[in-house]
């Protein structure tokens, strides 16, 4: 009996899996580029830091004069981390849904 008359080759030709299956491509690349997006806004809020605190330690003058300017945003704290918490719970709620 060769292999084209199989019985067998018929089912397993019907039952194959794609050659690509391009859901499976997205998704990987979706999180590739979640990651990547992570890794770049950490390494942005790191530099941030530590140019402040590079201004701080250097311009011991510049203490002051943005602490005088933030003397009026105080009143304003209570809504910026009300909106703080609003945002990242937006980012949380727009997350995908994982399949289980």
């Amino acid at each position: 009996m060769t292999a084209s008359d199989d019985p067998l080759t018929a089912l397993w030709a019907a039952t194959e899996a794609p050659a690509r299956d391009l859901e499976f491509e997205l998704a990987v690349e979706q999180r590739i580029a979640r990651r990547g997006l992570l890794i770049d806004m950490a390494g942005y809020c790191a530099a941030a830091a530590a140019g402040t605190a590079a201004l701080w330690a250097v311009l011991p003058a510049a203490a002051q004069v943005f602490g005088g300017l933030s003397v009026g945003f105080n009143a304003a704290g209570p809504v910026m981390v009300a909106a703080a918490a609003a945002a990242a719970a937006a980012v949380w709620l727009m997350r995908p849904l994982e399949e289980a």
